[in-house]
């Protein structure tokens, strides 16, 4: 019974997430102003990745107030990962204070946009837009909400529009069921990413992003067939192991994606451990959703699909293969 419910989610994962496999995370796209040479004058600095999700084109809007001095110039990172668009603007106010920030076709998208807006005494604030909230208005500092909960937002909000992570942490609790291998598993996750944070912090370890996403959906692989083993497998023996891989990945991979955006060294740390968090409030949710799903409708499932694996193990087996293929064709350039 206590699979029942699970059973039919993974199925309509299935079905939905094979249209969604190819939005896999991408590098967010940075727009950043900085006071300029003098007074009044602002750069504005647009970072996005060169790969992006097909007929997806975004292009920021020089803000009301604010004339550009000359043309806009371009050039590629190092790695050709990237693009920079350089623009410098005369803006009135030149603090921005009452300017709206947006950028053009993110209604559409599924781009995070981290908007950075350097104050004339150094400091910095940080604001996400995207999909949901592609525009906003700047504030005045004293005004300005900290950027933790931006990131904490931006952590919750990539678990739970993420199908690979949404599929991983659904096929624990078919494995485990409401079993207290499944608090074990959850804990080794958090202290697997709270590791990742803190290397990150220290600049021990960044991996490429592309090959820690197929690390990722090669994770979800292995839960699958996990699931299938039930009780005889080794993850149901040591419920912290593939847990605790999946969060030293996961972790990996946003640090990669910030340090690939472009973000400063020093302003890592905060966004890692608010997003870090905002997963871990997601993973949460998650789960006590599907408790609640599951009170609810206990007896309503028959009995012969109560305890079947076979289902959840080759819908969920059979998605993240097709994500391993898919990012490893990508990792190699093929994609």
């Amino acid at each position: 019974m206590r699979r029942a419910l699970l059973l039919i989610a993974v199925a309509a994962f299935f079905v939905v997430g094979l249209g969604q496999a190819s939005a896999h995370p991408l590098a967010p796209a940075v727009l950043s102003f900085t006071p300029g040479p003098d007074e009044g004058m602002i750069t504005m600095t647009w970072r996005a990745p060169v790969k992006r999700p097909k007929g997806q084109a975004l292009e920021p809007r020089v803000p009301e107030g604010c004339q550009p001095l000359g043309p806009t110039e371009r050039r590629l990172t190092e790695n050709n990962t990237a693009f920079i668009d350089t623009t410098l603007l005369r803006c009135d106010p030149p603090d921005l204070v009452g300017s709206m920030i947006g950028v053009d076709g993110l209604s559409d998208s599924t781009v995070n946009v981290v908007v950075r807006i350097g104050r004339p005494d150094g400091s910095v604030d940080h604001s996400i837009i995207d999909a949901r909230a592609p525009s906003l208005t700047i504030v005045a500092p004293e005004d300005e909400t900290h950027s933790f909960y931006d990131y904490l937002t931006l952590g919750i909000a990539h678990l739970v529009t993420g199908w690979d992570h949404m599929t991983f942490v659904i096929g624990l609790l078919i494995l485990f069921g409401w079993h207290r291998r499944l608090i074990a598993a959850v804990t080794a996750f958090t202290l697997g990413h709270s590791l990742t944070l803190a290397l990150s912090i220290l600049g021990i370890l960044t991996v490429p992003q592309a090959w820690v996403e197929a690390l990722i959906a090669m994770t979800i692989v292995v839960l699958a067939l996990e699931i299938q083993s039930g009780e005889h497998g080794p993850v149901w023996k040591h419920p912290w192991s593939l847990p605790a891989a999946l969060g030293l990945l996961h972790g990996l991979g946003f640090a990669s994606v910030l340090f690939d955006a472009g973000l400063p060294a020093d302003e890592i740390p905060l966004a890692l451990f608010g997003f870090n968090l905002g997963l871990e409030v997601g993973q949460l949710g998650i789960i006590a959703a599907a408790w609640l799903v599951y009170r609810a409708f206990r007896g309503a499932m028959p009995t012969a699909w109560r305890d079947d694996r076979t289902i959840p193990a080759y819908a969920i087996g059979s998605l993240a293969a097709f994500w391993v293929i898919e990012r490893a064709l990508a990792a190699f350039g093929i994609l």
